[in-house]
């Protein structure tokens, strides 16, 4: 039997944020740079470095910040469609997720993954 893996590749500039949506079970390399990683409800935040690995448990909204220039994969072999969320609901959670845990990062345009 065939394992189809959906791998996503996203290059981020340095202080990028990026809001995903749906992903869990996904995981998410640091190919290069850093990555911040902070979910709704956890108390710590997850920084990866090149080639590190961390797997989303759990379906609560994802930012991932670039420290540095970085490339960020995101994999999943769970064969599933991609989730489609409304666009006003994900901007209304990135800009709360942004007013709570990054007061100083509101004003930096974020890109919502899809």
């Amino acid at each position: 039997m065939a394992n189809i893996v959906q791998e996503t590749r996203i290059e981020l500039a340095r202080n990028e944020l990026l809001a995903l949506g749906c992903v869990e079970g996904r995981d998410l390399v640091c190919r290069s740079g850093q990555l911040w990683i902070t979910v709704d409800g956890m108390q710590e935040d997850i920084i990866l470095g090149p080639g590190e690995r961390w797997q989303v448990i759990g379906n609560a909204p994802v930012v991932v910040s670039a420290l540095q220039a970085s490339l960020l994969v995101t994999t999943d072999a769970r064969g599933c469609a991609p989730c489609i969320r409304l666009r006003e609901q994900a901007e209304s959670v990135l800009r709360q997720l942004l007013r709570w845990r990054h007061p100083g990062l509101a004003a930096i345009p974020a890109t919502m993954l899809r």
